[in-house]
């Protein structure tokens, strides 16, 4: 079959809003602006290099809106790079600006540190929109502060730090436009100074990852326009910051997740808006535990949740609660009148959990329960358990699922007394691990399809696990 004529007939697609491109032969005679945009999806080495396919190619690099310089050691040439590809393209604004670059002893010259504010501060200058700056810091004599330019960036939208060191701020931050700020390993030096950076009048998502807090200090959050907000704390920092308070203020916020350790005291009093909250404990095995001051902690933020929709809580939560059951009044945790997603992440949970069955009485109206990493019965007898059945059990319960399930009797018999007490539910999704194949014969899947069932509607699925415990 003669492909000619099809060839002739075929024609370049219509872009909206660009050029038409159809008549040009070659890829060189194509607008700036096409050029820019296949440019703009090449790395800054690859675009640097099409300077040398002709004259009009020469600087038509240097206009690109986006600059991404990545170094994952000290190199002079790539200093060299990153200082001619910005002297050359100063007149253009950039939507972008990214710095990824690693500081070390073998490489490291007096001086560097200036060098490197020399190109943030053209980046100010140019009106970056978008600063990501991730700095390793390997050497010791590298005392480095950021320029104080970049909170004074009125065209600044989104700023992202990983500084491993101090962070400086300066007296006065002025970033009206803000809308994103994440901060990764960072020791923040004065509180008063943070305050401002995390109050921006326009900030919308802040992200907190490995950060140091002063130690007994007291913070308040009170961006006006703030809908997210990210807290990770490891191990690592253990030691600072572990009596700290920080007061979040977000007439807005619709979400809050938290990993680490709840040494810090949080108060989410002021956030009424909130939709969704996300508690996860991170338990280090070589450090003596708090469990006393970690179930205080979490006890605070669960009578300041009455209003979310989604709750996401680690078991150990539920442990830490259970152990200081003394001291604590449990019956006082006020209703969840709006919840409808409660889901249990990090271990299986003990149906006979004094505050599991405290929690699930003050969901009036859950829809959906989930044990991401399974669910168990620790007492020798279920006599008690779920009985009489909470409300949402009876009225509204749809959706039970369970994660990590290996068909063991503890399993099973966990199994037994959810269906058995869940009147209006609808669907009960396992998913099993590899484990779960040795332990569940025909004979036992039978047995458990064959359990009997508070609802008549209830459907089993069994799905593969898509979950890995650590250890």
């Amino acid at each position: 079959m003669d492909a000619r004529p099809l060839a002739h007939e075929a024609k370049c697609p219509h872009l909206n809003d660009t050029p038409d491109v159809s008549s040009h032969a070659r890829i060189c005679d194509l607008p700036d602006e096409i050029l820019l945009r296949i440019l703009g999806l090449l790395s800054l080495k690859e675009v640097v290099r099409t300077s040398l396919l002709s004259k009009r190619w020469e600087y038509l690099w240097t206009s690109i809106s986006s600059l991404v310089f990545r170094e994952d050691e000290s190199n002079r040439r790539f200093m060299n790079f990153v200082d001619r590809a910005l002297l050359l393209g100063q007149s253009t604004p950039l939507k972008l600006f990214s710095l990824n670059y690693v500081i070390d002893g073998d490489e490291y010259v007096s001086g560097d540190e200036s060098r490197i504010n020399s190109w943030i501060t053209a980046a100010i200058r140019r009106n970056v929109q978008k600063l990501q700056l991730h700095l390793g810091i390997e050497h010791l004599s590298f005392n480095y502060s950021l320029p104080s330019c970049i909170f004074r960036c009125e065209t600044l939208t989104e700023l992202h730090l990983l500084l491993n060191g101090t962070l400086r701020l300066p007296s006065s931050v002025r970033l009206k436009n803000l809308r994103v700020l994440a901060l990764e390993y960072l020791h923040f030096a004065d509180d008063r100074s943070m305050e401002q950076l995390f109050s921006c009048p326009s900030l919308e998502m802040l992200s907190l990852e490995y950060c140091i807090w002063p130690e007994d200090m007291t913070l308040h959050i009170s961006a006006p326009n703030l809908l997210s907000l990210s807290i990770v704390e490891r191990d690592s920092f253990l030691d600072i910051g572990s009596h700290s308070h920080i007061k979040i203020l977000g007439s807005c916020m619709k979400s809050f997740d938290y990993y680490g350790e709840l040494l810090d005291d949080y108060d989410i009093s002021g956030s009424p808006s909130l939709e969704e909250v996300i508690i996860n404990l991170f338990h280090p095995s070589n450090v003596e535990r708090k469990p006393d001051q970690c179930a205080q902690h979490a006890y605070k933020l669960l009578k300041d949740l009455s209003h979310v929709k989604l709750l996401t809580l680690a078991e150990d939560i539920l442990e830490d609660l259970d152990e200081n059951r003394g001291i604590l009044d449990l019956d006082s945790i006020p209703i969840f009148g709006y919840l409808t997603k409660l889901k249990f992440t990090t271990r299986n949970v003990d149906l006979d959990s004094e505050a599991f069955q405290v929690l699930l009485s003050k969901c009036t109206i859950l829809r959906s329960l989930e044990f991401e990493a399974g669910v168990s019965i620790e007492s020798v007898t279920a006599g008690g358990i779920l009985d009489p059945a909470p409300q949402c059990f009876l009225k509204s319960l749809k959706e039970i699922t369970i994660g990590y399930f290996e068909a063991a009797d503890y399993e099973l018999l966990a199994v037994t007394i959810l269906l058995g007490a869940a009147a209006v539910l609808e669907e009960l999704v396992i998913h099993c691990t590899e484990q779960c194949s040795k332990n569940f014969h025909g004979d036992s899947m039978e047995a458990l399809l064959a359990l009997p069932r508070a609802s008549s509607r209830c459907a089993i699925r069994f799905l593969p696990c898509e979950m890995q415990l650590e250890e």
